[in-house]
């Protein structure tokens, strides 16, 4: 049985437990077992159970009656961020750029860095425009390069942008006045550039110049003759550069012989006037070689001769097929292509073969007129014919006898046709007539001929005087 001092220690017990369950329940206070009911949201309706549209007798495929929802309605919904989500940005569009557009950019240091950007991204036309309006003469004073260095770096980037395109005339410009505006502490590095230049184009030239084209095409010859022209320009910017020099000598090693197989080939093709050009081209280089100067004036000389036989030979088939006026014609230019040749261009032996060729055409034709009985007609050709004569004798005694048969001829049918002028009344007209005959045949004695070859004719117009009543002048 307790005793009086255990049911004290009992009950002090039991009070501190009751104060330590009332502190805790202070501190944190339990749930309440029937909470009050708050105002909350109408749940939503459970979704009504999916039944098959299989038969229930297909009790052996239960997985066809559990029909799976699409997959968008298993996934979650995506979480929403806990921030509005910026619309996104538009996507941005490069505009090639344009004068106008370039009116934003300031400064010339910022003209040089915006051209080459440019050229970076490819735009070879824009730098183009913007360079060539900046450094224009009529650019505004706030839009040009600030001084000679800002002026000398936009130049090579033109000419950067103007080689891209292809235009190597115009960005070899470019790097000669970068050239002469940059200070002279700068220069080397623009005659470098110009250098590369003109080593790449002279490359790409010699390259087209052999490169399917035939050994006899002209633009062989033009790529060879471009290539040592860029050559000597980058070789004045860089006198002393080896390779400049090395190149020069294999282009000129293969110019020579280049001209020499296309001037063969239009020889033969009787493009004399195409010949011509290319070897006076040829023969004004300063550094031709003297062998090839020898051998390019024997073949201009033969260019005249070659080209006055072709004029013969036309003539020829003019007058076999009767067509002597277009025969003449062939002389005469045949003639006025001889008298334009310089001496020293025609050597004495190739002037006498010309001359001999064009004797014979004229007075072949002149005896076909003679012998056809137009004799007035004939006297031109055969005094030509005598000019081209020389010391020949025997052309000499050829064309003299048949210049004495036309004068004769001529004199006779003319006397006859002036005394029936005569005996019709019209003395006037028979003494004009007349006084023509008289000078002609003076004439005749200036261009060659003597009065004792011209005897008859002489003594025939002196009859002539006699009858109608005049004295010749």
């Amino acid at each position: 049985m307790l005793t009086e001092e255990a049911l004290i220690v009992l009950a002090a017990l039991g009070a501190l437990g009751l104060v330590v369950l009332g502190t805790l329940e202070l501190l944190w206070p339990s749930r309440p077992k029937h909470p009050a009911r708050g105002a909350s949201t109408p749940a939503e309706p459970a979704p009504r159970r999916w039944r098959s549209s299989i038969p229930r007798h297909a009790a052996s495929r239960r997985e066809a009656y559990l029909k799976m929802p699409p997959a968008s309605a298993l996934a979650p919904a995506p979480a929403q961020p806990p921030f509005p989500r910026a619309a996104p940005a538009a996507p941005v569009v490069e505009v090639a750029v344009t004068p106008a557009v370039e009116s934003s950019v300031e400064g010339p240091i910022a003209i040089v860095d915006r051209c080459f950007e440019l050229y970076q991204q490819h735009r070879y036309a824009d730098v183009v425009s913007i360079a060539a309006a900046a450094l224009g003469n009529d650019a505004p004073p706030a839009r040009r390069p600030a001084g000679a260095r800002e002026a000398a770096a936009l130049w090579s980037v033109l000419a950067l942008a103007q080689q891209a395109l292809g235009d190597h005339a115009g960005a070899r410009a470019a790097l000669e006045a970068a050239t002469e505006a940059s200070p002279e502490a700068e220069r080397a590095t623009y005659r470098r550039q110009l250098v590369t230049l003109a080593l790449g184009v002279a490359r790409d030239l010699i390259a087209s110049s052999g490169a399917h084209v035939a050994p006899d095409s002209e633009s062989r010859v033009g790529d060879l003759r471009d290539a040592l022209a860029w050559l000597d320009r980058g070789r004045a910017a860089a006198p002393g550069d080896t390779d400049l020099r090395d190149l020069a000598v294999t282009a000129e090693a293969r110019l020579w012989p280049a001209y020499e197989q296309v001037v063969m080939a239009l020889v033969q093709r009787q493009e004399f006037p195409a010949a011509r050009r290319l070897l006076r081209e040829a023969l004004a280089h300063p550094r031709v070689p003297a062998a090839r100067a020898e051998t390019f004036r024997e073949l201009f000389s033969g260019t005249f001769s070659g080209e006055i036989g072709q004029l013969t030979a036309q003539a020829i088939r003019a007058m076999q097929e009767a067509r002597e006026t277009e025969a003449l014609g062939s002389l005469e230019r045949a003639e006025r292509l001889l008298e334009s040749v310089h001496d020293e261009a025609l050597p004495p032996k190739r002037r006498e073969e010309v001359d001999r060729r064009l004797w014979w055409g004229y007075n072949k034709l002149g005896l076909r007129r003679v012998e056809a009985g137009a004799f007035e007609e004939a006297i031109e050709p055969l005094l030509r014919a005598l000019r081209l004569a020389g010391t020949a004798p025997d052309r000499q005694s050829e064309t003299r006898a048949a210049l004495v048969r036309a004068f004769e001829g001529w004199t006779e049918t003319s006397a006859l046709a002036i005394r029936e002028v005569a005996d019709a009344g019209d003395r006037e007209a028979a003494i004009v007539r007349s006084d023509k005959l008289w000078t002609r045949l003076r004439t005749a004695l200036e261009e060659g001929l003597s009065e004792r070859e011209l005897a008859g004719a002489f003594t025939r117009v002196r009859r002539l005087f006699e009858e109608i009543g005049r004295e010749p002048a």
